[in-house]
């Protein structure tokens, strides 16, 4: 696993680093402060097409990581981990309300294929583009 960051901001990775907080190794945003691999990242630019969508996915899949972890109490101090996810999800939100899904794969957020209407005038048209 490969993990580099530029502070000058200069590529689409360092860009999608940046507003997902991803900045120093060993100290991610991930559970267990792990941090994206580059790899993973390249591979959602692919896949989204513009970094802004990238930064959407990327907050999905910290949505989906944080979700599967238990929340606890220990003396007094309570951690609901769930909120970590909540938060993260409400972002992702947020970025794919500005920027969208990705053209490339013409998928939902709940990563099934759009349906295509077929009403006769707009056949290349996903229902969610009307």
């Amino acid at each position: 696993m490969s993990f580099t960051y530029g502070r000058a901001l200069t590529t689409d990775r360092d860009r999608v680093r940046f507003y997902i907080g991803d900045v120093t190794s060993g100290a991610g945003p991930l559970p267990g402060s792990a941090n994206f691999a580059d790899e993973e990242l390249d591979g959602l630019l692919t896949i989204e097409g513009a970094w802004q969508r990238t930064v959407a996915a990327a907050f999905e899949r910290l949505a989906a990581a944080w979700m599967t972890h238990a929340s606890f109490t220990a003396d007094g101090l309570q951690l609901a981990r769930s909120d970590i996810a909540k938060g993260f999800a409400e972002q992702a939100a947020e970025w794919r309300k500005k920027y969208g899904t990705s053209t490339a794969t013409n998928v939902s957020r709940a990563g099934s294929r759009a349906p295509t209407r077929v009403d006769g005038y707009s056949s290349d048209v996903t229902s969610w583009e009307t």
